[in-house]
C-alpha cells in the first residue's frame, strides 16, 4: 500500500537539486492531499505513499504535541501539519539524507513554526522528550527481518529496519508519550496481533483497530493500531476502510481522505 499512486508527480526529477550535501541525489517533486502538500523525495528507494496519508488522517485532535518516529522525508508530519493547525510536531529521522530532505519539505510548505526535524535514533532520543507528547505516531519497519532485504539501503531501512525490532519501536513510543497519551502505528495486518501484544505488555490499553482493505471482499493489507498509555479499558475493532474499487480506482471514502479529510478513529465509548 505504501507504493500506491496517491501522490501527484511534477515530473521534475533532479530539477533544483537540494543543498545540504544532497547535490548528487536524484529527487522527484510530488504532492499529497490534493496538491496542498509538496514533497521532495528520492527518486528511488522508499517513497511516501498511502500509509503516511492514512496514518496522519487517523489523528483527529487538533491540539497538543505530536511525535513522528521514523519520519523519513516527513510525509506523515507534513499531512498532520496541513490538517491540524494547532498542533506542534517533532519528527525524528536517523538517516541524514532523509532528515535533510524533511527539513527542506518543512520550509517549502511553510511549517517552520510548527514542525521541527530531529536527526536522531528513536531508541536514543534526548531525555527531555520523555513523557512529553500527547500523541506518538509511527509507520515503523513492519516487514519480517527474515524476508528478502531490498537492495536499496534506505528502502531496506524503512521496510525491515537495522538492529531494531518492532518491540523497540513500541518501547520508544511508550517512553515518549504522556500518561494517558495516544499512540498510533500502521502495520501489516499479519503483524497486528504481535503489535497489540507488545502494547499490552507495555501497559497500554483501549486498543483500537482500524483495518484497511485493498478492495472489497479481500483480506486487509494494513491495520492502524491506536492505544493509550497507562490506561486500562476495553478496545474495539472499528469499521475500517476499503481503499479501491474493483477497477482499481479509489473508493469515494478513500478519495476524500487522500484529498485531506480525516478518518477519525474514535473509541465507541467516547464522545465524537
Amino acid at each position: 500500500m505504501s507504493q500506491d499512486p496517491t501522490i501527484g508527480n511534477d515530473a521534475k526529477t533532479g530539477d533544483g537539486a537540494p543543498p545540504d550535501g544532497l547535490d548528487d541525489l536524484a529527487v522527484t517533486h510530488d504532492h499529497l492531499l490534493g496538491k496542498t502538500v509538496s514533497v521532495m523525495q528520492p527518486k528511488s528507494g522508499f517513497r511516501v505513499g498511502t500509509d503516511a496519508v492514512l496514518l496522519a488522517a487517523a489523528i483527529g485532535v487538533n491540539r497538543g504535541r505530536i511525535l513522528d518516529m521514523g519520519a523519513g522525508v516527513g510525509g506523515i508530519s507534513l499531512c498532520l501539519a496541513r490538517r491540524l493547525d494547532a498542533v506542534q510536531i517533532t519528527a525524528i529521522e536517523i538517516d541524514p539524507v532523509m532528515a535533510a530532505l524533511a527539513q527542506r519539505n518543512v520550509a517549502a510548505n511553510g511549517f517552520d513554526d510548527r514542525l521541527r526535524i530531529l536527526r536522531d535514533d528513536i531508541a536514543k532520543m534526548p531525555p527531555v522528550l520523555a513523557g512529553s507528547f500527547d500523541h506518538v505516531v509511527s509507520n515503523p519497519p513492519y516487514h519480517y527481518a527474515t524476508g528478502t532485504r531490498p537492495r536499496d539501503k534506505r528502502r531496506a531501512l524503512a521496510h525491515i529496519g537495522e538492529g531494531l525490532a518492532l518491540g523497540d519501536w513500541v518501547k520508544s513510543a511508550i517512553w515518549a508519550a504522556k500518561p494517558r497519551g495516544r499512540i498510533s502505528f500502521i502495520c501489516r495486518a499479519d503483524r497486528a496481533d504481535e503489535l497489540i501484544h507488545l502494547f499490552t505488555m507495555a501497559g497500554a490499553s483501549e486498543i483500537l483497530q482500524f483495518p484497511l482493505w485493498p478492495r472489497p471482499m479481500v483480506p486487509a493489507g494494513r491495520v492502524i493500531i491506536q492505544v493509550r498509555k497507562a490506561v486500562s479499558g476495553p478496545g474495539a475493532i472499528l469499521p475500517g476502510l476499503i481503499m479501491h474499487n474493483d477497477d482499481g480506482s479509489f473508493t469515494e471514502a478513500a478519495s476524500r481522505i487522500m484529498n485531506g479529510e480525516g478518518l477519525y478513529m474514535v473509541h465507541p465509548a467516547r464522545r465524537v
